[in-house]
């Protein structure tokens, strides 16, 4: 699904989430919205079970499952400088 608008806070800061759904690394893992069970976010391009990067040429269009999928370099930036409870404003 498309990445929900609104103002969310980050919730949870891990150095690298796993998404055991689509069995999917996700680096630099910022949570900021939960869609039933699964915790939507931005993260660093997902690394499937086999050590491969995905959707290195979609950066800035819709590719995931409603994360938000940033370079490793702008998403270990972000991770860095995002402390838990930091306000994020999704728009459209």
């Amino acid at each position: 699904g498309a990445t929900k608008v609104g103002n969310f806070q980050v919730q949870t800061k891990m150095i690298e989430a796993y998404a055991s759904t689509w069995q999917l690394r996700m680096p630099y893992w910022l949570g900021i919205y939960y869609v039933g069970r699964i915790e939507n976010g931005f993260h660093a391009l997902p690394i499937n079970r086999f050590g491969q990067t995905m959707w290195p040429g979609l950066l800035g269009r819709p590719a995931s499952y409603g994360c938000v999928v940033l370079s490793n370099a702008d998403a270990a930036a972000l991770y860095r400088w995002a402390d838990m409870g930091t306000s994020v404003s999704i728009r459209w």
